[in-house]
Order: structure tokens, then C-alpha cells, then sequence
């Protein structure tokens, strides 16, 4: 067993046992906040629940929001995948981040970063198929192939443990195949790739009418807390309440109804400590998930 594997079952096992451990290196830390002086570029971490060129468009309004709050140049990044992202935030990577609700929570707990606001608009996880699918029930899964964008998404976890309450057991009842985004899922799905696909209602929203044509949901999962939430590494804990603030003003601006309206996130609020907690057994799955894979 290689020491990541063992980092991360002790990891899993802290959140089991409901440990305040924290696994962040305050060395570490303190260089890496020696280095982000305030002439460099500030740099704000999106999950990569979409392809790199599309968030870069979407996020470019709050990319200019934290460079005017800041009076400092700020670029948008991303990552291959969840799991890759979260570990750049551990490195210290990210001065602000953009994550889906157990992202956040892992970064909260874990890594001291500051919850600032989140989306109003719940998590709709949906389960896919063609329209011409003989398939009507979740049943109809046994034994079939499904695709998600990435095993350790939130609306895919959410959508797994809906799929396992319905006694199926992903990875034995449903072969997971790896898409790498939502619209790749969907776009192989209607190839014939796997007989259902997993995405959530908010990103599907962003897909062309040639595509979401194609496709009925077979079932929606459990609604979660948000698809988005908005989180400041620790030393920018100074600067929280400012950011804070100018995210919930810009959520009101018409510029910002334009971006809430095109990722369908409806609005922003504040995100609370309460909020973070809530999401703890979705942390709980995505260890689990590590571990089995």
C-alpha cells in the first residue's frame, strides 16, 4: 500500500469517526503564503464540472469581480479531474475556489479554507437515457453500463447511492464508465456506449438543443445543498467578509443575474458553517468511492 493510499483511509476513517483531525502542513502553508504577495496574480480554482475553455467564459465576470475587490490580476484554473483539483487546493495552488458541496466541506475541514457564499439553486442529479430507450425503470440498469463524468462528482455520488437504496450496487450491478465531462457522457450514451448516463440538471441546461433532445431522464436522485460554492484559502481570511459581500452585491447586478441565469444557479447566499457540516455524509461516500477504486 503506497503512502497516498494510506493517507487517504486515514482520511476516510477521521470523517467516519468524526475526528476534527486536519491533515493541511502549517510549514507548508506558511511558505506558500510567503509566496502570494500582493503584486502576484491571484488565482480562483473551478471544479471541472465543465471543459477548461467553457468555465474560463462562464466564471470570466467573478474572475473580474475578485481582480476589482482585490486590485490584483486574477486567471481562472482547473483540473483534469475532482480528484486532481482537490489536491492542488491542498498544495496551496488556489487563493479562491469555486467547488461542488463536498469539495468545499473537504477543503473546510481539512484545509481551514473560508466559506464565503453558495448558489441558491439545489442539486438536481439525473439519470439518463435515450429517447428511444426500451428502458423505464432503474431496474432495467442491472447488468448495463453507465456513464459519468467523474466518479467522485457530487451529483454523481448522489446518483450512486440513489442507484444502491434501489439495489443496485454500482461497480456490481452497473458498470461505470468514465466520460471525463457531462456532455461527453451524454454525447456517448447516444452512441451507444452504455445504456444510461448520469448529469445534473443545471449542466445539462448548458447542453444544445441537438443533444438534449436525444435524451429522457429515467430518474432524478435526492436533491443536494448546492451545485456551487465559493471558498477563500486562509490567507485571504482578511480579506473574506469584502469578497463575501461583493459576491452577494454582484448576484444582484445585472451582470450577475446574466451568469446566475446561464450556470443556473438562481442566486447566491451566505454559506454557513451549519450548511458545511450538512454535507459531511457525501465526504463519507466520496472516501468510500476512493477506496474502491
Amino acid at each position: 500500500m503506497d503512502e497516498s493510499e494510506v493517507l487517504r483511509r486515514r482520511r476516510c476513517l477521521a470523517w467516519l469517526g468524526g475526528l476534527a483531525a486536519t491533515w493541511a502542513s502549517p510549514p507548508i502553508a506558511a511558505q506558500l503564503a510567503a509566496q502570494h504577495t500582493n503584486g502576484s496574480p491571484l488565482i480562483f480554482g473551478m471544479v471541472p464540472y465543465l471543459p477548461v475553455q467553457q468555465l474560463a467564459r462562464l466564471y470570466e465576470p467573478i474572475v473580474g469581480l475578485f481582480e476589482k475587490t482585490m486590485a490584483r490580476p486574477c486567471r481562472l484554473s482547473s483540473a483534469t479531474d475532482f480528484s486532481q483539483f482537490i489536491e492542488r487546493a491542498r498544495a496551496g495552488d488556489f487563493d479562491l475556489v469555486g467547488a461542488s458541496p463536498h469539495v468545499a466541506r473537504i477543503l473546510h475541514r481539512e484545509e481551514h479554507f473560508i466559506p464565503m457564499v453558495r448558489a441558491t439553486a439545489p442539486l438536481e442529479p439525473l439519470i439518463l437515457v435515450p429517447q428511444a430507450s426500451p428502458i423505464h425503470q432503474l431496474k432495467g440498469l442491472a447488468q448495463q453500463s453507465l456513464l459519468v463524468a467523474d466518479p467522485f462528482a457530487v451529483h454523481v455520488l448522489i446518483a450512486l447511492r440513489h442507484l444502491r437504496d434501489q439495489g443496485l450496487v454500482p461497480g456490481r450491478d452497473v458498470k461505470l464508465l468514465v466520460a471525463g465531462t457531462q456532455r461527453n457522457g451524454v454525447q456517448r450514451m447516444l452512441k451507444g456506449d452504455a445504456a444510461a448516463a448520469v448529469g445534473s440538471a443545471s449542466t445539462l441546461a448548458l447542453l444544445p438543443a441537438e443533444l438534449s433532445s436525444r435524451f429522457r431522464v429515467l430518474a432524478a436522485a435526492p436533491k443536494g445543498l448546492t451545485p456551487m460554492a465559493y471558498l477563500a484559502h486562509p490567507r485571504l481570511r482578511a480579506q473574506v467578509d469584502k469578497l463575501s459581500q461583493n459576491l452577494l452585491a454582484f448576484s444582484s447586478s445585472k451582470e450577475g443575474q446574466v451568469l446566475l441565469k446561464e450556470t443556473q444557479h438562481e442566486g447566491l447566499s451566505p454559506l454557513t458553517a451549519a450548511e458545511m457540516v450538512s454535507v459531511d455524509p457525501l465526504v463519507v461516500e466520496y472516501y468510500k468511492q476512493r477506496s474502491a477504486n
